[in-house]
C-alpha cells in the first residue's frame, strides 16, 4: 500500500509544474539545459552513489550530482573532493575517483573507459571482471569486422575492375592486401591525391567510427547495440507493465515512452553517421572536413546514451529474478533516466520531457529514502553537515 500511495504521489506530480510569464515557475527550468549540464554517468559501486553524474561547474571545479539522495526532492551538489568524506566508499570508487579527479574535461567516453579499466582489475568484485573482459572482446570481434567490412566497401566502390573478383576474406591475406593497398593507391592517383592518402584515411575512418560501427551483421559497435537495446526495452517493458497495477502502468510508460524518444533521437544520429559511407570517394578525398563531423556526431551519440546502458542492464538481471525485483527496477529506471538537454530538443518536445522530469523528482525521492538500504544514518549526519556547512 505504501508503494501504491508513494507512486500516486509521483504521478500528481505531472501537473505540478506548470509555468508562465505571471511569475509561475518556469517548466522549462527543471531541465538541463546542455548535455554538459546534465553531467556524466558515473559508474560508482557504493549505493548512495550508484546513479551520480559528474559535472564541471561555474568555477571550473569537479562537482558530484547525486538525485533524490536520502530521500530529499532535488539534487545534491557537492565537490568532488569531499565526496570521501561523506561516504565510506568502496575500494572500486576509491580508484575511480582517483582516476576522475584529475580528469579537465568529463565525457561519456572517457568515463567508460576509465570505468572499464578498473572493472578488469578485479577490485570491483569477480562478476564486473568476467564482464568487462566479455564486453572487451565482443567489442573488439566486431570493430576487427567492422574495419574490415570498410576496407571491403571501399575496394569495392573505388578500387576498380580488377578487384571486383575480390571476397572480405581476401583482405586477410598478404596477397589480398597488397591488391587492395595497389587499387586505392591508384584511385588517389587518379583523383590528384597523395598515395597511400586514401589508405591513411580509411584506416582513420574505422577507428574513429569503432565505437558506433555498422549496420553490417557482426559489426555493430557498442553504441548501435545500444540504440538497438533502447528499442528491444521499450518493447519488453510495455509487453511486462500489462499485468500490472495502474500505480506501476503508469510508471513503465515514461520508461517506454522516455527510451523510445532517446532512440528516435539516436537513430537520427546513427543515419547521419552511417550517411557518409554512400559516397566514400568524397569522404576520403576531403577526410580532415569529413573527419571532424564523424567525430561531431559521434559525440552526441556518445552523450544522449550516456546513463542508459547501466539502467538496461539493470532491467536485464531483474526479468531473471522475481516479480518484486521487476518493479525495484523499474522504479530506478523511472527515477533516473536520463533526461534530453534543452538544446537537443524541438520546441514540442518540451512539455514531454518536462512531465517526465517533474514525476522523477519525486520517484528519486521515494526510492533514495533513509531505510532504502542507500545512507545509514551516520551518512545522513555527515551529509547534513555538509549542507549546513554549505548555506
Amino acid at each position: 500500500m505504501k508503494r501504491q500511495q508513494n507512486l500516486q504521489r509521483g504521478q500528481q506530480g505531472q501537473s505540478g509544474a506548470s509555468g508562465s510569464l505571471s511569475g509561475k515557475p518556469d517548466p522549462l527550468s527543471s531541465l538541463p539545459k546542455t548535455f554538459e549540464a546534465r553531467g556524466v554517468r558515473t559508474p560508482f559501486t557504493t549505493r548512495p552513489l550508484r546513479f551520480a553524474r559528474v559535472v564541471r561547474d561555474s568555477y571550473n571545479k569537479l562537482v558530484i550530482n547525486l538525485p533524490g539522495l536520502s530521500g530529499g526532492l532535488g539534487t545534491y551538489e557537492m565537490p568532488l573532493e569531499t565526496m570521501r568524506q561523506i561516504f565510506h566508499l568502496s575500494v572500486h570508487d576509491r580508484m575511480l575517483f582517483e582516476e576522475l579527479a584529475p580528469v579537465s574535461r568529463p565525457n561519456p567516453e572517457i568515463l567508460r573507459r576509465i570505468s572499464r579499466n578498473i572493472a578488469r582489475t578485479g577490485v570491483g568484485g569477480v562478476k564486473l571482471a568476467r564482464e568487462a573482459i566479455r564486453l572487451d572482446a565482443q567489442e573488439k570481434a566486431s570493430r576487427d569486422t567492422g574495419q574490415l567490412t570498410l576496407v571491403y566497401q571501399a575496394l569495392r566502390k573505388l578500387g576498380g575492375d580488377e578487384v571486383q573478383d575480390m571476397k572480405m576474406a581476401d583482405l586477410a591475406t598478404l596477397e589480398g592486401q597488397k591488391r587492395a593497398r595497389a587499387a586505392l593507391n591508384a584511385f588517389a592517383r587518379n583523383a590528384g591525391a597523395a598515395n597511400e592518402s586514401v589508405i591513411d584515411s580509411l584506416e582513420e575512418w574505422s577507428v574513429l567510427t569503432g565505437p558506433v560501427g555498422l549496420s553490417a551483421d557482426g559489426c555493430a559497435g557498442p553504441l548501435r547495440d545500444l540504440v538497438s537495446g533502447l528499442r528491444k526495452l521499450s518493447n519488453e517493458l510495455e509487453e511486462w507493465s500489462t499485468s500490472e497495477m495502474s500505480n506501476m502502468r503508469f510508471m513503465a510508460n515514461h520508461v517506454v515512452n522516455g527510451a523510445g524518444a532517446t532512440y528516435d533521437h539516436a537513430v537520427r544520429w546513427l543515419r547521419i553517421i552511417d550517411r557518409w559511407s554512400n559516397d566514400m570517394g568524397s569522404v576520403l578525398l576531403n577526410w580532415p572536413k569529413a573527419q571532424r563531423e564523424i567525430e561531431s556526431s559521434i559525440d552526441r551519440l556518445w552523450w544522449l546514451l550516456d546513463g542508459w546502458e547501466e539502467l538496461i542492464a539493470r532491467w536485464q538481471t531483474a526479468r531473471q529474478n522475481s516479480r518484486t525485483d521487476q518493479r525495484d527496477a523499474l522504479e530506478e529506471l523511472a527515477s533516473f533516466l536520463p533526461i534530453i538537454p534543452i538544446n537537443e530538443l524541438e520546441p514540442e518536445e518540451y512539455s514531454f520531457w518536462t512531465d517526465i522530469r517533474v514525476n522523477q523528482v519525486m520517484w528519486a525521492a521515494e526510492v533514495r529514502k533513509l531505510g532504502s538500504g542507500d545512507m545509514d544514518s551516520e551518512m545522513v549526519t555527515r551529509l547534513e553537515r555538509f549542507r549546513e556547512g554549505g548555506q
